[in-house]
């Protein structure tokens, strides 16, 4: 089996990135694993014997397209590839189309969210997800999306949830005293998506009530400043931190008390499972593996989307229940075994790809 993956994330460039580290496992299932990526400068890097990449200087958006393409062929023509799989349903993923049917490979899309999905975007979508011979997605709520809305076949669709290789953290509950800080803390991209919003005003109409309650946010994006005016306005600035990007986040798990998510809309939420290692009760909205993995009220609370009043009954609720806190971080944390292991993930992939190799 040869692949090609046209991909987005420049961070596979390093040797020593999570991504690249991945790329190498992938290699060592198949003949050859390439990887075509845009960067800053023009380069070939070996990971292994069989995983390599390939990045091109990306000189503008629109001249990348048609570099990208160039590339590709290329490559394809170099290496007789059977199978190109890209991890975007819109304009890569139409490159990935076009290459495919000109030199009858394999397609397989890889689905992790819709995004920023309207205008023509949400036309490519479509366009491209009906003619994929697999798709590989990371939630059964991600799956079903894509039979009712974009009429994809069931069977040529493969649940994989992302691995995120967390273990197990063998530590205690935060027990709080009585006038500790109890620490709500939320990790992502601070775009409108994230709906971080919520949070904070969830925090100026608790405060009055629950005077030591913090949020800690971590993360960076285009409504950081605009985030801080919230909070200066709403009269919380003082009990919500904006701690920035961090590589480090195991002590910032270990010293919550319970981890938020409001987002209006997930793939999977990575953050949840890395959350849950630490036993940390989650409130989060009904997005990503809400239902499959953080289950409302067994090991976790689940609100709707958008919910105000339900994630301030729900912090008010975690606040003031250790027991609650207690039964909800610790069967978060079991839920973990029932992930799927290393081996099991790659061998759904395997069997994803060589789903789409059947279809040419």
């Amino acid at each position: 089996m040869k692949i090609l993956s046209i991909g987005i994330d420049k961070n596979i460039v390093d040797k020593n990135s999570s991504v690249s580290r991945r790329a190498i496992e992938y290699g060592n299932l198949v003949d050859k694993y390439h990887v075509l990526v845009t960067g800053d400068k023009n380069i070939k890097i070996d990971l292994s014997s069989t995983a390599k990449v390939f990045s091109i200087k990306l000189r503008n958006k629109f001249r990348g397209f048609f570099d990208l393409k160039k590339r590709a062929i290329k490559l394809i023509k170099q290496n007789t590839y059977n199978l190109i799989t890209v991890q975007d349903v819109y304009f890569l993923g139409l490159l990935a189309l076009k290459l495919t049917r000109q030199f009858n490979l394999g397609l397989e899309i890889q689905v992790h969210g819709f995004e920023k999905f309207k205008g023509i975007r949400k036309l490519i979508a479509k366009y491209v997800l009906k003619r994929a011979d697999s798709i590989r997605t990371v939630s059964q709520r991600l799956k079903k999306q894509l039979i009712n809305d974009f009429k994809v076949q069931e069977d040529k669709i493969t649940v994989v949830p992302i691995h995120v290789g967390v273990r197990i953290k063998e530590q205690g509950l935060r027990i709080k005293e009585k006038n500790d800080k109890f620490v709500f803390l939320t990790i992502g991209r601070l775009v409108p998506i994230k709906n971080i919003e919520m949070q904070i005003k969830a925090m100026a109409n608790l405060s009055s009530k629950y005077p030591n309650i913090e949020l800690w946010i971590i993360g960076e994006g285009q409504e950081r400043k605009e985030l801080q005016v919230k909070s200066c306005r709403l009269q919380v600035s003082d009990k919500i931190k904006f701690l920035g990007q961090k590589d480090d986040l195991a002590k910032f798990y270990s010293r919550a008390n319970s981890f938020l998510l409001t987002s209006d809309y997930e793939g999977y939420g990575m953050v949840i499972i890395e959350a849950a290692s630490y036993g940390l009760p989650i409130i989060m909205t009904d997005v990503g593996c809400a239902g499959e993995f953080i289950k409302d009220n067994q090991n976790g609370l689940v609100i709707n989307v958008k919910n105000q009043e339900a994630l301030e009954e729900a912090m008010a609720k975690l606040i003031e229940d250790e027991s609650l806190r207690i039964k909800l971080g610790n069967n978060a944390r079991d839920s973990i075994k029932n992930l799927l292991t290393k081996e099991e993930t790659l061998s759904l992939y395997k069997k994803s790809w060589e789903k789409a190799i059947s279809q040419t």
